[in-house]
């Protein structure tokens, strides 16, 4: 497909394992290897460790996911972002949880936000404390609760947002986290009205359906999409298809079966 738009380029495919340490490193290696232009990563802690890393060695850093606002506030000059911050995803994920209410006629009256203590999390508090206040949403925020990824489950979290038992349960989760605390709450036999996520992945992933069947079923999640009219996303979509056709078939599959898994 970059050779077809007229970039002829040689792709070196790295994988930092979830690690902030590894990425630094691995950075540092495809750099010395001579690679012209880093893409990447999936975690804003791992990305703020690569930009240090192509910063000085002047390489350009295209950030394809990475949310956390202090990535393009820091003056780097060889670092350009195709994602919106943290800020702009909790201030839109707001906006259409109001607009989910008022289309279903929902009335929830109280709300607990559950999020990672890593950067991408602790990024979204930020912008879930400030811009929650003058949101303007029908329920009060009763609690915001940290947690750490490497846990082996979330039960004391799930047991301190039963106690408070809100109507929804707002989320930064990642797959392997949501998974968990979806299993938590099945063993805790804790239902609210509803699980929403602003502005992760998670509650999206494959991985997700794959773990829990019908216990994934029904959630609701904002995530920024590409535009399926424009050019660039028609011809991606042609070449993913036969590169990639069970992911395409079963994609595909699970939509037709159950578009409400997709909000």
């Amino acid at each position: 497909m970059l050779a077809d738009y007229g970039h002829k380029v040689e792709l070196v495919h790295v994988d930092f394992e979830s690690s902030v340490d590894l990425a630094r490193t691995q950075a540092e290696r495809v750099i010395n290897d001579g690679v012209h232009c880093v893409v990447g990563a999936f975690e804003s802690g791992a990305t703020t460790a690569i930009a240090q890393v192509c910063e000085p060695r002047q390489v350009p850093l295209v950030i394809n996911i990475g949310a956390a606002p202090q990535l393009t506030e820091l003056g780097y000059k060889f670092l350009v972002r195709n994602f919106p911050t943290g800020g702009m995803l909790v201030a839109n994920g707001l906006k259409l949880i109001k607009d989910l209410l008022e289309a279903t006629k929902a009335a929830p009256k109280t709300a607990v936000f559950l999020h990672a203590n890593d950067t991408f999390g602790t990024a979204q508090r930020a912008g879930m404390d400030r811009l929650f206040p003058t949101a303007q949403l029908p329920f009060q925020l009763l609690d915001s609760i940290a947690y750490d990824p490497k846990a082996q489950d979330l039960s004391v979290e799930v047991t301190k947002i039963r106690a408070l038992n809100p109507d929804l349960v707002l989320v930064v989760t990642r797959a392997a986290d949501a998974i968990k605390l979806v299993r938590d709450m099945v063993r805790q036999r804790y239902q609210p009205m509803g699980i929403v996520s602003p502005g992760s992945p998670g509650l999206y992933d494959e991985e997700f359906y794959q773990a829990l069947g019908p216990l994934a079923d029904f959630h609701t999640y904002n995530i920024p999409w590409a535009n399926p009219k424009t050019q660039m996303a028609q011809a991606l979509e042609s070449a993913f298809k036969p590169a990639n056709r069970t992911s395409a078939s079963r994609s595909n599959a699970s939509t037709s079966a159950s578009p409400s898994r997709r909000c």
